[in-house]
C-alpha cells in the first residue's frame, strides 16, 4: 500500500477508547495513521506489514455506565443481571452508522426494546463499620458485618443495612461481586481470653468460607473495641500487679477503670492515684475474690507492697 507522504499523517498513537478495528469490532490501542480522506489504519505508516482499517467510536456509542449513570461490573458480563440485560442481544442491534463494540452500542434503542428504566442506578458497598453500643458492652459481644470481593482478596467492614442488601440480593447494590459474612466479636472478659476467642472466630469463618487474609485485613487486632471491666474493691496478694512508675510489686486493693485499666485503690476517685500493670500476663478474670482474709477496703491506700506513686492518674 503506497500513499504519497503529503496525503498521510503517520506515527499517531491512541491509548484506547477512540477507535475500533472494523473487521473485528475490537478496541484498538497502539500506533495508527490516517489518509487525506479521513480514514484511519493500524500501524505507524502505510508501509507496515499488517494494516487494518479503523473506525472512530461515535458520540452515541458511549459506555453504558456514562450514558445512564449505571455501573458496569468490571470485566464480567454481569451488568444489571437482575433486570436481564443480555450481552448477546448487542450483536443484533447494529446499523451501518452504529457500531456495537463490547458495551458500546445504541443503548437507547436497546433499553426501549427491553422496557428498562434509564434512571435505574446501582451502588457498590462502602466501608461503614458498626461501633459497639452500651448495650453491646452489657451483652459482651457485637456483630461485625463484612463483605469480600468475590474475585479479589479485598475486604470491607460494612453496616447491617448494607449487609442485608447483599444477602437479599437487593437490585440497588452490586451484590454479584461481594460475599457477605459476619463475625460475633467478643468485647469483654479476660483480655487474653477475649483475644483468643476473636482469633478463633476469624480462623473458623476463614475456613468455612475458604477465604484468606482476613486476619491481616483486621491487622490481627483481636482485642479491638475491648474495654477493661469496670470493677472495684479488688485485692491482690502480690505477683499479679506492679506499679507503673517504680515497677514495684503491688499488694493491696485495686480497681479497674474501663478506659485507664488497673489502678491503685479500692474505687476510682478524683484525686491522683497510681497506674498498675499486670505481671506475667495476669488479667482479671471477672470472678469474685473468695479469700476472706483480705482486709476491709476502708481507703485507697495499699495494705502492703508498693506505695502510692506520685503523678498518678485520675
Amino acid at each position: 500500500m503506497y500513499y504519497p507522504l503529503s496525503q498521510i499523517t503517520s506515527n499517531l498513537y491512541t491509548n484506547g477508547n477512540e477507535y475500533i478495528i472494523i473487521s473485528t469490532q475490537e478496541n484498538y490501542i497502539g500506533y495508527y495513521w490516517k489518509d487525506s480522506k479521513g480514514k484511519y489504519f493500524t500501524g505507524k505508516t502505510p508501509q507496515d506489514s499488517f494494516v487494518l482499517e479503523l473506525d472512530i467510536l461515535r458520540e452515541n456509542e458511549v459506555d453504558i455506565a456514562s450514558n445512564l449513570n449505571l455501573v458496569i461490573i468490571e470485566s464480567d458480563n454481569l451488568f444489571l443481571k437482575n433486570i436481564n440485560i443480555n450481552f448477546e442481544d448487542f450483536n443484533f442491534i447494529k446499523t451501518p452508522d452504529k457500531i456495537s463494540y463490547n458495551t458500546r452500542l445504541d443503548i437507547t434503542e436497546y433499553l426501549t426494546l427491553k422496557n428498562i428504566n434509564k434512571n435505574f442506578t446501582r451502588t457498590s458497598p462502602s466501608s461503614s463499620p458498626n461501633f459497639p453500643s452500651s448495650l453491646d458492652y452489657t451483652n459482651g459481644v457485637i456483630i461485625r458485618y463484612f463483605c469480600k470481593k468475590t474475585n479479589q482478596t479485598i475486604y470491607l467492614e460494612i453496616n447491617k443495612d448494607t449487609y442485608d442488601k447483599l444477602v437479599k440480593q437487593d437490585p440497588s447494590i452490586l451484590w454479584e461481586l461481594y460475599q457477605p459474612f459476619t463475625l460475633i466479636w467478643t468485647l469483654k472478659g479476660n483480655r487474653e481470653q477475649v483475644a483468643k476467642n476473636n482469633q478463633n472466630t476469624i480462623e473458623r469463618i476463614s475456613n468455612q468460607l475458604n477465604i484468606s487474609m482476613l486476619a491481616e485485613f483486621l491487622k490481627k487486632d483481636y482485642t479491638k473495641y475491648y474495654k477493661y471491666p469496670d470493677a472495684s474493691n479488688l485485692y491482690t496478694k502480690g505477683n499479679e500487679l506492679k506499679t507503673v512508675q517504680d515497677n514495684k510489686i503491688y499488694i493491696g486493693f485495686y480497681h479497674i477503670h474501663p478506659d485507664k485499666g488497673y489502678m491503685v485503690g479500692a474505687t476510682h476517685v478524683l484525686e491522683p492515684h497510681a497506674y498498675l500493670s499486670p505481671i506475667n500476663g495476669f488479667s482479671y478474670s471477672g470472678l469474685p475474690f473468695k479469700d476472706t482474709s483480705k482486709p476491709s477496703p476502708t481507703s485507697n491506700t495499699p495494705s502492703t507492697g508498693g506505695g502510692m506513686s506520685s503523678g498518678g492518674g485520675y
